[in-house]
C-alpha cells in the first residue's frame, strides 16, 4: 500500500550567475551552496505552511502536497540589472536587493508549481553584509528566504499584522537552519521603524541617520570604535567611501571616534591623509594619543612618547639570522620605520597596500 507522500516529489532548484558579474571564485562557490541550501529552506517553509495558520498569507498556494514538483530559479546579479528590473516590474528606478516574480498560475491543473524566479543583487547584498557584520553567503541566505516567501503569497507591505507574520517566518526558518543574521525584516526595522524595504536599504540607512544629526537632535552616541583594517580600507588597500563619509559625518557631529589597526602610527597617518581626513577633529596626526604594534609603543596626549618596549639585541639578531639563511621575510618597526633585509612580495605589501614607511 503506497505512503502518503509529505511535500513534492522533487525539489528543482536553478540557479543562475548574471554574465555581467565577474568571474569570482567566491560567487560561484555561493552558487553551488544555494542550490542546497534553496531546497532546505523550501521544505521548512512548505512544512509551516500545513502547520501554521495564518491571516494575512495569500492562500492561492496552500497544498504542495499535489505537486510532483515544484521550480524556483534563483539569479544572481550586479545593480544595474536589477535596477532594470525593478523599473520593469515595479516602476521602481533604483537598484534593490531581491526582487521575486511567481510563475504560479492559481486553478491551473498540471503536476508541477513552478512557484516563480527569485533575483539578488550581490552588490547590494555584499554593502548590506558589511553594514551587518557578516558574510556575503549569510546576506544572500538571509535575501533567498525573504524572496522564497513573497513566493509563497507573504506579503510584509499589506500592512503591520502581515509584516509581523512574515518577519516570524523570516526568523523561524532562518533559525531553525542555524543560518547566521536576523531576517530581512527585522534587520530594516533594527536600523528604521518607518523605513520602507522597497528602497534600496543601506541608502535609506544612511539618510536617516544623516537626516537626524541634521536636525539637531543628540546623537545616540558619545563614542565610536572603528576597525580600519576591514571596514575604513579592506585588505586589498581600498578605501570604503560609505564608512568613511559615515566617520565625517560622525566627527562633525561631535561623536569621539576611537580608532582600532594594526598599522603602525606612521602607516595609519598615511592611510587617513589619503582620505584627507589627517589631522581633523579626532582623528590620528602626530598629535594623537594612541597604542601601537601590540603595545610596545604608547603616545600620550598632544603625541607624546610615554612608553616603548624594545626587544632584547640577541633575539633580533637570531631572527635576522634566520631570515637570511632560510629566505623567510622578516619586518622589524623601529622609530617610524619599517625595516627589512631582502625585497620580497610579501614586504612589498606592507607598503604598496598598507602604507607602511620603507627603509630597507
Amino acid at each position: 500500500r503506497r505512503a502518503r507522500r509529505k511535500g513534492p516529489a522533487e525539489l528543482s532548484v536553478q540557479i543562475g550567475i548574471e554574465e555581467a558579474l565577474p568571474d569570482d571564485p567566491l560567487i560561484l562557490s555561493i552558487a553551488e551552496t544555494l542550490r542546497t541550501d534553496a531546497g532546505k529552506a523550501m521544505k521548512l517553509a512548505f512544512h509551516n505552511l500545513g502547520n501554521s495558520e495564518y491571516k494575512t498569507r495569500d492562500p492561492c498556494i496552500s497544498n504542495v502536497d499535489e505537486y510532483d514538483s515544484v521550480e524556483v530559479s534563483l539569479l544572481l546579479c550586479d545593480d544595474d540589472f536589477i535596477r532594470k528590473l525593478n523599473k520593469e516590474w515595479r516602476d521602481e528606478d533604483h537598484a534593490t536587493d531581491v526582487l521575486s516574480m511567481s510563475q504560479h498560475i492559481p486553478g491551473l491543473q498540471i503536476p508541477v508549481l513552478q512557484l516563480g524566479d527569485l533575483v539578488i543583487s550581490v552588490d547590494t547584498a555584499r554593502r548590506q553584509a558589511e553594514e551587518r557584520g557578516h558574510t556575503l553567503l549569510d546576506e544572500i541566505r538571509i535575501l533567498m528566504v525573504h524572496g522564497l516567501l513573497h513566493l509563497l503569497g507573504f506579503d510584509h507591505e499589506l500592512s503591520k499584522e502581515a509584516e509581523e507574520e512574515m518577519e516570524q517566518e523570516e526568523e523561524q526558518i532562518l533559525n531553525t537552519l542555524e543560518w547566521i543574521g536576523k531576517g530581512l525584516i527585522r534587520s530594516a526595522y533594527h536600523f528604521s521603524t518607518d523605513m520602507d524595504h522597497s528602497e534600496n536599504s543601506d541608502e535609506a540607512n544612511r539618510d536617516i541617520e544623516k537626516r537626524s544629526l541634521r536636525e539637531g537632535h543628540q546623537p545616540k552616541l558619545t563614542h565610536i570604535v572603528c576597525d580600519i583594517d576591514g571596514t575604513v580600507v579592506d585588505y586589498e588597500g581600498h578605501l570604503h567611501s560609505e564608512s568613511i563619509e559615515s566617520l565625517r559625518e560622525a566627527v562633525s557631529q561631535g561623536v569621539t571616534v576611537i580608532m582600532l589597526t594594526g598599522k603602525t602610527r606612521a602607516s595609519t597617518i598615511a592611510t587617513f591623509k589619503l582620505l584627507n581626513m589627517e589631522g581633523r577633529g579626532d582623528f590620528i596626526s602626530e598629535n594623537s594619543p594612541g597604542v601601537f604594534l601590540q603595545g610596545s609603543l604608547v603616545y600620550g596626549e598632544h603625541g607624546q612618547l610615554i612608553y616603548r618596549a624594545n626587544l632584547d639585541v640577541d633575539i633580533c639578531k637570531e631572527a635576522c639570522l634566520y631570515s637570511l639563511k632560510h629566505k623567510i621575510p622578516l619586518v622589524a618597526y623601529c622609530e617610524e620605520q619599517c625595516l627589512t633585509l631582502f625585497e620580497h612580495p610579501s614586504v612589498d605589501l606592507l607598503h604598496t597596500v598598507h602604507h607602511e614607511t620603507k627603509v630597507q
